[in-house]
C-alpha cells in the first residue's frame, strides 16, 4: 500500500493570487455593521482626536476576531492578514491601544459600550422576530415555555498561568472569578458581564444584583415583561432572593425565579418525614420517567411489569412542613410567595455522599421557586417545575463555550485591560449567536462555536473582481458552501440598522 501517493506530483508555491482564508468571517463583520453593532460602538467610543482607525471599528473587528478563534491580542492579525477582503484594519498595536482606552474611560466607557451592544440587540431581536415569527421559547424537557424571556445566572474561574492583576486563588486554583448572565430563549448569548478578582464571593449579592438588573435592561423592553430568572445555589443569597422577589410585584411584570437551596438541618429534618406517596417521578430530556431495568427483572426488556423498573429520580414540595412545622414558620423572613422543593436522585457510580445521604442512599437537591402554587396544565406540575431549574445547567453550556470565545484566557496584566478583553469576548459570543438565529439552519443553527468555525468561519474562497464588484467563491466541493452562500444572502438583506 502507497500511503504518501497522496502527494506524489505535488508542488507547493507561493504565486497564488486572489485567495482568501477565513473568508467565511465576512459574515460576521457584515453582521456587526448590518445590526448597527459597529455605528453604535463607533459613537460610544468617538473622540476629539484625530484617529486613523475608528474606535468602534476596531473594537468590532476584535469581537469578529475572537469569534474565530483568537485567544491572545496579536491573533488580531487573522483580519489584517486579509487585507484583500476586508480593507484597511487596524494593527495589533493599535487594539492594544483601543483596549487601554477603554479601560483608561472606567465605568464611563462601559456604560457607553454597553448602551451600543443593547441597542443593536434591539435590531437584531427584532429581525430573530421577523424570521421566526417570535423569539424563540425556553426548552423544558418535552415542552416549550413561549412568551417568557430566561436569564439565568452563573459565576465560573478563569485561570491565569502568571501573575495577572486582581488574580488570586480561590476554591478551584488561581486566577480571576468572572459572574455572567446569559438569555437562555437566544442560546446562551451574554447579556450582562463583570470580571471580578480571584477572591471574588460565588454568592456576593451586590454583584448579583447588578447583574440581575443589568441583564433585564439590555433586554429589548418588549421582552422584559414576562422573565425567569434562575440561579444555582453557589450564587443564591438572601438578598437575591429579596431582590427577585419585589421586581416580581411590579405593576404589569411578571418574574418567575427559580435558585438554588441549601440542604440543612431543617431541611433534612423536613425530609425525614416526607411520606413514600408525596414523592413524585422525576422525568428526563424526553419527557419521560427516569427508571432503569431492576437487577431480577424479566426477560422481557419492553415489558411493562411495574416491578422490572427502578424510578431513579423522585420530586417533591417542602413548603408546608418547612411553613408549618412543630417549631413554627422556618421561612418567615422569607417571601411568602416562595417555594421550597427537593430532588432525589440515584448517586452515580464514585459520587460522594454526605453522611445524611448516605443513610438512605439518596443524593439530594433544592431549590426555591415563586412559581404560583395554582399554576395550570404542565408548567403546575412537580415534575416540570423540577425541570425549570435543572436546566440551568445550560449556562454552563455557555460558560464552556464561551471560553472557547476568549474568556479563558485573558492576555493582559493590567485588570482594565482585561476586563475591556471580557467585553470584546462577549460580544464576539453574542454575534455568533445573532448568526445562528438570523442566517443558519439546521444543525450549523445549533452548532458550538468550534463546529461553526471549522465549517464556515474558516472557509477558504477565491476572491475575484469583475464588472465594478467582488466576488468572494467559496470552493464548490465544500459541503457548507451553499450555507455560507445562505447566510450571506440573508444578512446582505437585513435591513440597515439607523
Amino acid at each position: 500500500m502507497h500511503t504518501t501517493g497522496w502527494s506524489r506530483g505535488l508542488e507547493v508555491s507561493g504565486g497564488g493570487q486572489g485567495v482568501v482564508s477565513h473568508a467565511g468571517l465576512a459574515l460576521l463583520r457584515h453582521l456587526a455593521d448590518k445590526t448597527g453593532l459597529t455605528g453604535a460602538l463607533s459613537d460610544a467610543l468617538a473622540t476629539a482626536r484625530f484617529l486613523v482607525h475608528d474606535r468602534g471599528r476596531v473594537v468590532s473587528d476584535l469581537a469578529c476576531a475572537i469569534a474565530d478563534g483568537a485567544r491572545v491580542i496579536s491573533d488580531f492579525r487573522v483580519m489584517s492578514d486579509q487585507r484583500e477582503l476586508f480593507g484597511l484594519v487596524a494593527s495589533v498595536p493599535t487594539a492594544w491601544r483601543t483596549l487601554a482606552e477603554i479601560a483608561r474611560g472606567g465605568a464611563r466607557a462601559d456604560r457607553r459600550i454597553t448602551a451600543a451592544v443593547n441597542a443593536a440587540r434591539r435590531h437584531a431581536w427584532a429581525q430573530v422576530v421577523a424570521r421566526h415569527g417570535a423569539l424563540p421559547g425556553v426548552r423544558l424537557a418535552d415542552k416549550t415555555l413561549d412568551g417568557v424571556t430566561c436569564i439565568r445566572l452563573d459565576a465560573t474561574v478563569t485561570f491565569a498561568h502568571s501573575d495577572k492583576e486582581l488574580a488570586e486563588g480561590n476554591f478551584k486554583g488561581y486566577g480571576h472569578h468572572p459572574l455572567l448572565a446569559v438569555c437562555d430563549n437566544t442560546g446562551g448569548e451574554p447579556l450582562a458581564w463583570m470580571l471580578r478578582r480571584g477572591s471574588a464571593g460565588s454568592n456576593t449579592a451586590a454583584d448579583h444584583l447588578a447583574i440581575t438588573d443589568a441583564a433585564i435592561a439590555a433586554l429589548p423592553p418588549g421582552f422584559r415583561r414576562k422573565l425567569m430568572v434562575t440561579c444555582d445555589g453557589a450564587g443564591a443569597s438572601h438578598a437575591l432572593v429579596a431582590h427577585l422577589d419585589k421586581l416580581a410585584a411590579r405593576r404589569g411584570y411578571e418574574l418567575t425565579y427559580s435558585v438554588g437551596w441549601a440542604l440543612g438541618e431543617r431541611e433534612k429534618t423536613a425530609l425525614r418525614l416526607v411520606p413514600g406517596q408525596a414523592w413524585q417521578a422525576a422525568i428526563d430530556a424526553r419527557g419521560e420517567i427516569r427508571e432503569r431495568r431492576a437487577d431480577d427483572a424479566c426477560t422481557d426488556a419492553g415489558c411493562a411489569h411495574r416491578a422490572c423498573w427502578i424510578e431513579e429520580a423522585h420530586v417533591t414540595e417542602l413548603t408546608g412542613l418547612l411553613r408549618h412545622s412543630a417549631g413554627g414558620d422556618q421561612l418567615r423572613a422569607w417571601p411568602a410567595a416562595m417555594r421550597v422543593f427537593a430532588r432525589r436522585e440515584r448517586p452515580h457510580p464514585g459520587a460522594q455522599l454526605t453522611l445524611f445521604e448516605a443513610g438512605d442512599g439518596w443524593r439530594y437537591s433544592l431549590w426555591a421557586t415563586n412559581r404560583a402554587a395554582g399554576t395550570r396544565g404542565w408548567l403546575g406540575q412537580a415534575a416540570y417545575v423540577d425541570v425549570a431549574h435543572r436546566v440551568q445547567a445550560r449556562v454552563e453550556d455557555a460558560i464552556r463555550t464561551g471560553k472557547d470565545c476568549g474568556i479563558g484566557h485573558f492576555p493582559s496584566f493590567d485588570f482594565g485591560i482585561n476586563a475591556a478583553w471580557l467585553t470584546a469576548a462577549m460580544t464576539g459570543q453574542i454575534l455568533l449567536a445573532w448568526l445562528k438565529l438570523l442566517a443558519l439552519d439546521g444543525d450549523l443553527a445549533k452548532a458550538e462555536p468550534k463546529t461553526v468555525r471549522y465549517r464556515v468561519l474558516h472557509a477558504a474562497a477565491r476572491l475575484v473582481r469583475g464588472g465594478r464588484k467582488r466576488r468572494l467563491k467559496i470552493q464548490a466541493t465544500w459541503p457548507w458552501a451553499d450555507a455560507i452562500t445562505a447566510a450571506w444572502q440573508r444578512i446582505d438583506a437585513l435591513p440597515q440598522a439607523p
